[in-house]
């Protein structure tokens, strides 16, 4: 079961007179760092994951095949069509 971390923005005096402080910059800082490895860390482990090789072998046939001509390029971001090939 998981356990409450307890607030470390609260002290006991606050806690008993029913006031909270803002949190310093400091402590903002801190779990923005906190956060920020946390959220890198799974990205490392998202992106060293292995690919399926059936997952290889259609990216490097497609690859292929763009570099081919065989397969007209997808649109540009910006909604204009593709440039024509030596082919089109």
């Amino acid at each position: 079961m998981r356990q409450k971390r307890p607030d470390s923005s609260e002290t006991q005096v606050q806690k008993e007179s029913g006031t909270m402080r803002a949190p310093h910059r400091r402590d903002i800082s801190a779990r923005q760092d906190l956060l920020g490895k946390e959220l890198r860390q799974l990205f490392d482990d998202y992106t060293n994951e292995d690919v399926p090789d059936e997952l290889k072998r259609l990216a490097e046939q497609l690859q292929g095949a763009f570099e081919s001509g065989k397969v007209a390029k997808p649109a540009a971001e910006d909604g204009k069509p593709p440039a024509p090939t030596e082919n089109d």
